[in-house]
């Protein structure tokens, strides 16, 4: 089964669902409800109504809900207006708009370095 539609390989966790474990998703993971456990996936939306709490790992991570503990973008991340962030982040670029809210450990690594929450870093708060 080559050429899906990456609909096929995307999910969307709907306002008001809640489910908690570990999820692995090949391409987009659309977030508004609330995920407690471990999300990797290609990009990452967390809507303005998206709570997520535990490891997140993905390329490009949009985000206009919250995170919560280790955070890691292996390209960009983008904290819009109503995003909120606490823990450790980890990002190649990182973009954060105006009202984005940042708390904990930043740490900014080169594009194509390998993932980890442990090399040295700066601590940020923003409001």
């Amino acid at each position: 089964m080559t050429n899906q539609p990456e609909s096929f390989e995307s999910v969307v966790i709907g306002d008001g669902v809640f489910v908690k474990g570990t999820f692995t998703v090949p391409a987009k993971a659309v977030v508004n409800g609330v995920i407690e456990g471990d999300l990797t996936a290609e990009e990452v939306l967390v809507g303005p109504t998206g709570k997520i709490t535990g490891r997140v790992s993905a390329k490009v991570l949009d985000v206009r809900g919250e995170l919560h503990n280790n955070i890691i973008s292996e390209k960009s991340l983008i904290i819009r207006s109503t995003g909120k962030i606490a823990g450790k982040v980890q990002y190649v670029e990182i973009e954060i708009e105006k009202g984005g809210e940042v708390q904990g450990t930043l740490n900014q690594t080169a594009p194509g370095a390998p993932a980890s929450l442990t090399s040295p870093s700066q601590t940020i708060v923003t409001n």
